[in-house]
């Protein structure tokens, strides 16, 4: 299981190698010249807004149950960390290709 994860990594970043050589060879009309496999360097639109909510209500509540204390601390800090969790795989799916259907639950683990 993890050779195959490693080859996969190995295969994304080849990939994206190969296609920066070539939008340094053939520009995209259709495109910015600067984006290769769909990524231009920059954070996607969702997950901008993911960090919005992040950091208005989310953070809003995580304030209020500090404050609170006990088992609703505790369960803001599960909140917390899963939403974090979510952030990273927001982030990681907007820069890579979606994977074959087969491949989608074991990513999502």
């Amino acid at each position: 299981m993890a050779e195959s994860h490693g080859l996969m990594e190995r295969l994304e970043k080849a990939v994206i190698r190969l296609e920066t050589v070539l939008s340094a060879s053939c520009f995209s009309k259709s495109t910015g010249n600067d984006i290769v496999n769909g990524i231009n360097g920059g954070i996607a639109a969702y997950v901008e807004a993911f960090d919005t909510l992040m950091t208005g209500t989310l953070e809003q509540y995580l304030k209020n149950s500090k404050i609170l204390g006990g088992d609703v601390e505790t369960h803001a800090t599960l909140v917390e960390n899963a939403f974090k969790a979510e952030r990273v795989f927001l982030a990681y799916a907007s820069q890579h290709q979606q994977p074959p259907e087969f491949n989608l639950c074991f990513i999502s683990r």
